[in-house]
């Protein structure tokens, strides 16, 4: 069963964030970040081909990934479990009426946010990444959770391991699910 570690991390309210209040939450902490060639080996290891091959299709499908969400398009990336994660354009930006109200001379002295007052400019794009409900499932049955300290989050483990109880079985850090 792998381990995966977590921290504590505490949130104190500002006197300008009115109606929150202080509370802890967990945060995965992650060790290590792997790389294509990593990837590539891993997969060359087991026999299918050549790890400077298999980085290049990475590679490429990373490039690949990247032009098709510019095209507006989801890119879908599958196992013979069902889907594994989905990279899709995303979009942000609204406008609200206490956002008109404070820039009268803007909208014309108008009281009412309209759907014509959300422009382009006011837009923010990125790019987003579900994981599939049965990959994000699995996992949360796989693994076992060890809690670290928050001051050496990465080094430092706590001595007792966890195993996700009724909150700590999602850990999708908010991505969301996909069907799978």
């Amino acid at each position: 069963m792998s381990k995966v570690k977590w921290m504590a991390v505490e949130f104190t309210p500002n006197e300008n964030q009115v109606g929150m209040s202080h509370s802890w939450s967990a945060k995965a902490v992650v060790d290590n970040v792997i790389t294509n060639k990593q990837l590539a080996e891993k997969v060359a290891a087991r026999g299918i081909s050549r790890a400077a091959e298999i980085k290049m299709v990475l590679e490429e499908v990373a490039n690949i990934i990247f032009e098709e969400a510019c095209e507006n398009n989801r890119v879908q990336l599958e196992s013979a479990d069902g889907v594994l994660v989905t990279i899709a354009p995303k979009v942000s930006g609204s406008v609200s009426d206490a956002t008109v109200r404070a820039n009268p001379e803007k909208y014309g002295g108008a009281q009412t946010a309209t759907e014509e007052m959300l422009t382009a400019d006011m837009l923010t794009w990125g790019l987003s990444a579900q994981v599939g409900t049965k990959l994000n499932k699995q996992f949360a049955l796989s693994k076992q959770a060890q809690k670290v300290k928050t001051s050496t989050a990465a080094t430092e483990a706590a001595e007792e391991p966890q195993n996700g109880g009724e909150n700590g079985q999602n850990g999708d850090n908010g991505s969301g699910d996909l069907e799978g």
